[in-house]
């Protein structure tokens, strides 16, 4: 199960900021300082160099998919789902 987030905008460029590649890792930065200097450093200069060797160890924290166009899965998958009859909210 997944839960469809219709988003404003304004929020989805924000969103894009970061999500713009098919793999990603977001790393925030209260997180990050929470680590030892040298673990800061270190991830500091991946993130300049722009790729991580690095494949989710199976699970990832978040799944996220964002409908772009419709050919994608997601699209393809929600728009020939069934309909449940729940009150119609368009």
């Amino acid at each position: 199960m997944a839960i469809l987030k219709i988003v404003p905008e304004e929020d989805y460029k924000v969103l894009m900021e970061y999500l713009s590649e098919p793999s990603v890792v977001l790393l925030p930065e209260s997180v990050l300082a929470k680590f030892s200097p040298d673990v800061q450093r270190k991830f500091r200069r991946m993130e300049q160099e722009g790729q991580v060797d690095y494949d989710f160890g199976g699970d990832p924290e978040v799944y996220l998919d964002v409908i772009r166009n419709d050919w994608g899965y997601a699209y393809k998958t929600l728009a020939a789902a069934k309909e449940d009859n729940s009150e119609d909210l368009s």
